[in-house]
């Protein structure tokens, strides 16, 4: 069976070695502020912990936030964890790609990116996958005007 990380503990291990993040300890997941998500991101993936496999990136458009969502797993230690932040800027929404951690993130930002409009800096080949270029909006978008 699949062990959950305890989120207060790793948050403390967190602020230990990264001073200076902000990052919040919910009670089923781990909130950091878009600006930190990559070094979080590469603290995880080192040992201790050995997040070693992104198992999903996905996205959800509440009214004041896009949040971006990371359902993680270290196969060597049998663990799962769950990551989000929150991008408040839905204007321009954008955050650091961590596709240079789990190469499996590239076409999961690229899904965000097509069907939320988020950017993902220092991707690999950020386009559309889905839709066609010079499509206009992105239809998960709760502002999307051409929904059906």
């Amino acid at each position: 069976m699949t062990a959950v990380l305890d989120y207060q503990q790793l948050k403390a291990d967190l602020s230990k070695e990264l001073p200076g993040i902000e990052i919040q300890a919910e009670s089923s997941f781990l909130l950091a502020l878009p600006e930190d998500i990559h070094h979080v991101c590469q603290y995880l993936v080192s040992r201790p912990l050995q997040i070693d496999y992104l198992t999903n990136l996905t996205a959800a458009d509440y009214p004041e936030y896009i949040e971006i969502v990371f359902y993680l797993n270290s196969i060597v230690n049998n663990t799962a964890m769950t990551l989000k932040t929150r991008l408040t800027d839905k204007t321009n929404p954008k955050m650091a790609s961590v596709v240079d951690i789990w190469r499996g993130a590239e076409l999961q930002e690229r899904e965000i990116y097509d069907l939320f409009g988020v950017v993902f800096e220092n991707h690999i080949g950020l386009k559309r996958i889905f839709l066609w270029e010079g499509f206009e909006g992105y239809p998960l978008r709760k502002d999307f005007a051409n929904g059906h």
